[in-house]
């Protein structure tokens, strides 16, 4: 997540509209046809009797999350003019429930930048008004893809909420009613069920965004690696009891910044693309956000790995940069781009990549999963903690050398962004001393103790968020850390975005353990899990001060902690015993400041009627992109989750039949205000797929929505 100062925090906006009507129809004259994937798939109307050697019983579930699409900011670049404007695909969350005995385990990848202990609390008690106690905060295990183009204010966490202009409840509660109705269909959905595990290398789809960072790590450690990404990408392929698919689970590490900070339409970016094309493979035939086999795609390690492969450059120069060497010209902008013509090309393109990849692993054999299953959850307090120092050379822990974590800060080169992001001041990564104007500045929000200072070290304190406590702590110190075994696989749940090789250290710990045991040392790790505390960097990357390095807010001994916690974990995992819950973070769901404005009313002009439509799209040829625009009302009004602003459709035997809508990649739904007053219009856009059928049939586009009237009564139109 790229955040400049003083919190540059996203959030998306997406919003629901007005019911119209039909806009006009598009006649398609070319009938093309595509090439569809070669994979098998079968389905069961009928469960067989039991197998007995099906240990374990399985639920998948997927539902709409997308919050408000208008209004209100991204949450990812910070970038404070980047609100939403409608939607290009929606945001689905996708869970996953295990159960063996009294064991249950509930793990979901949502299309959103992080998750907050405000949503995750949210959604267990929904649940436990449903379920009773079956699912709490120590199994219910909820992960980010960490997209760039959502709507934000969701975390309850002023730093992060600050750029959105404070917290959305419009959000959460968007994100709260997805993610909680995916759990509860995966809960309906539970069957008999094995597991399998595969891996493959998915090559050109990352690129190392700080090299010089990664290249401070011990010589010995780096040469074990060919390259400096992780380019491993890890699959699980969940099969009934008849051995047909029931739901897919993959982890690779990419940042979901495809997308950048010039795009204003809720996107699930690149990640959320492979998901997608892969159910579209696994379902044909069925809508985007309605299938029956579920594909979750997880981020692992992915804190200095970005999808923009062709590097950075400066704006007008085209020279190469990386805002700390290589510098632009002022009020020029260093940003990176990716493999295609424009990012709706380059998240395509890295989509495709890693749903290729999964696709391989899936229809190769694999190897089955027979263990147990177990979950291991704690609060950690971090800035109380005291660890053995790991010595990744000779990869020992060394009790005789304690380190602390720290009250959480942030440094001076947290305000210089990534290259994934334009960085607006142009500020120069590796900062490593202080300015004494810019110390006085932030030391009115709260000035770091000595204690910090030498804490901290080599980082020099922008912002002293654990110091800060106005409206409520700018940083929580307490942390959730978690470790599922998934009856042979180790997923290792990071509360944020740990780099390549502090990634790689967490696997080879844990690893190493597994190997102690004669266990085959399978581990992933799932960044973006359950909290978002920004970095995780390893000791001697944290020296330089690098972006990544300036957001570990808890210290240069941050991973120390992990790797020490993780470690305990899988040996209770494997072993049994008890870990304490920890310190419950302080609930500030009712302590929070909101400026996001709400919607007021829905006007049509003078002479018009919600519905009516200003442009209409004309004939078309496959490939072609067609449009129509409408008299709107706001989409806040109604977000539609299950459900979408507009569609195409298909006239077929005397009926309409819905061919596409604004869930899928070949259409955008754009919103714009027209005046103060409430009159507003809506766009959809299609780009007909070369493999539509039907030669000389008639297409059109409807709209739906609400409108708001003056006494704040909803109205469909």
């Amino acid at each position: 997540m790229a955040i400049p100062i003083f919190g540059k925090v996203v959030m998306l906006a997406i919003t629901l509209g007005v019911i119209a009507g039909l806009t006009a129809v598009i006649i398609l004259v070319v009938n093309d046809s595509a090439e569809k994937d070669d994979v098998s798939t079968t389905t069961s109307t009928t469960e067989p009797p039991r197998d007995p050697d099906t240990l374990y019983d399985v639920g998948v579930g997927i539902a709409d999350m997308t919050g408000p699409c208008v209004q209100i900011n991204f949450m990812g670049y910070a970038d404070i003019g980047q609100s939403g404007r409608g939607i290009h695909t929606r945001q689905f969350s996708r869970a996953f429930i295990f159960v063996q005995g009294d064991t249950r385990i509930v793990l979901v990848t949502a299309d959103v930048l992080a998750i907050g202990i405000g949503v995750r609390r949210e959604v267990v008690n929904k649940l436990q008004e449903i379920y009773g106690d079956m699912y709490t905060l120590r199994n219910v295990i909820l992960t980010a893809t960490h997209t760039h183009s959502g709507p934000g204010g969701h975390l309850v966490d002023f730093i992060l909420d600050v750029s959105i202009l404070g917290f959305s409840k419009e959000t959460l509660d968007a994100y709260v009613e997805g993610i909680t109705r995916s759990i509860i269909r995966a809960h309906e959905n539970i069957v008999p069920a094995r597991l399998f595990y595969g891996s493959a290398s998915v090559l050109n789809a990352q690129l190392n965004r700080s090299p010089f960072s990664y290249n401070q790590n011990p010589e010995e450690e780096r040469n074990r690696y060919d390259t400096n990404t992780d380019t491993d990408l890890s699959v699980v392929r969940i099969e009934k009891a008849d051995g047909s698919l029931h739901g897919v689970m993959s982890w690779f590490g990419v940042h979901t910044t495809s997308m950048n900070m010039s795009n204003h339409l809720v996107s699930s970016d690149n990640l959320g693309y492979a998901a997608m094309k892969l159910e579209e493979t696994l379902n044909p035939g069925s809508q985007i956000g309605k299938p029956s086999i579920v594909a979750g795609f997880f981020a692992a390690s992915q804190g200095d790995v970005s999808p923009n492969t062709r590097g950075a450059r400066c704006e007008f120069s085209g020279d190469s940069c990386d805002n700390q060497f290589e510098l632009c010209a002022q009020w020029e902008l260093c940003f990176s781009v990716g493999p295609g013509d424009d990012m709706f090309e380059s998240t395509r393109i890295i989509g495709t990549w890693v749903y290729e990849g999964a696709l391989g692993v899936l229809n190769s054999p694999g190897e089955e999963l027979r263990g147990e299953l177990a979950v291991v959850h704690q609060f950690v307090e971090m800035p109380s903690e005291t660890v053995a120092k790991y010595n990744p050379v000779s990869r020992t822990f060394n009790t005789s050398n304690p380190v602390s974590g720290c009250v959480p800060g942030l440094g001076y080169s947290f305000a210089s962004g990534t290259i994934d992001g334009a960085n607006l001041l142009n500020i120069t990564q590796g900062t490593l001393n202080n300015n004494p104007l810019l110390d006085e500045i932030s030391g009115v929000i709260a000035k770091p103790t000595v204690e910090d200072i030498e804490c901290h070290a080599p980082k020099p304190i922008l912002l002293a968020t654990g110091r800060a406590n106005f409206p409520f702590p700018w940083h929580s110190s307490v942390v959730s850390v978690s470790l599922i075994w998934l009856a042979g696989l180790a997923i290792a749940g990071v509360p944020g975005e740990p780099t390549t090789m502090a990634g790689r250290r967490i696997k080879d710990v844990v690893s190493s353990i597994l190997e102690e045991k004669n266990l085959e040392p399978r581990v992933v790790v799932s960044s973006l899990c359950n909290e978002y505390i920004h970095y995780i960097t390893t000791f001697e990357e944290y020296q330089v001060q690098r972006y990544e390095a300036a957001s570990v807010i808890y210290g240069p001994n941050t991973l120390d902690i992990f790797l020490n916690r993780f470690r305990e974990f899988t040996n209770v995992a494997l072993e049994g015993g008890n870990i304490p819950a920890g310190p419950t973070p302080i609930d500030y769901r009712n302590s929070t400041i909101s400026l996001v404005p709400s919607v007021i009313l829905d006007v049509a002009p003078m002479g018009r009627n919600f519905g009516d439509v200003l442009e209409e799209p004309q004939s078309a040829r496959p490939g072609d992109t067609v449009k129509a625009t409408f008299i709107a009302a706001n989409p806040r009004n109604n977000l539609r989750q299950e459900s979408t602003h507009a569609t195409v459709e298909r006239l077929e035997l005397g009926r309409w039949l819905v061919v596409a809508t604004d869930a899928d990649w070949s259409t955008k739904f754009t919103w714009q205000q027209e005046s103060i007053l409430g009159t507003s219009t809506a766009t959809f856009e299609w780009t007909i797929p070369a493999d539509t059928p039907i030669l000389q049939v008639p297409y059109r586009i409807v709209y739906y929505g609400t409108a708001r009237g003056a006494q704040g009564e909803f109205s469909k139109l």
